[in-house]
């Protein structure tokens, strides 16, 4: 892992998900998140997590929500609204 942010975003990704961290740790950062079975329901749990972790409110700052196309573009764009 990268850094802690993509480490929280991917604890984070395996607390919705009901995963064990150890599944969602190594994963590629290109996995589509919508492949890993991100629905609405969770989908708004992994935004609200977000939110509350770093101060990042994705639904409010990306309204095509690109940023949820993987793993990789939600750590960029949680990276770039922290930084």
């Amino acid at each position: 892992m990268s850094d802690d942010i993509e480490a929280g975003i991917r604890a984070a990704l395996a607390e919705v998900l009901e995963l064990a961290p150890a599944d969602v740790a190594d994963l590629p950062a290109d996995t589509a998140l919508f492949d890993l079975g991100l629905g609405s329901l969770n989908g708004v749990r992994l935004l609200e997590l977000v939110k509350a972790r770093y101060g990042v409110d994705v639904a409010a700052d990306d309204w095509a929500l690109d940023s949820l196309r993987s793993i990789g573009t939600l750590c960029a764009f949680v990276r770039a609204g922290v930084g």
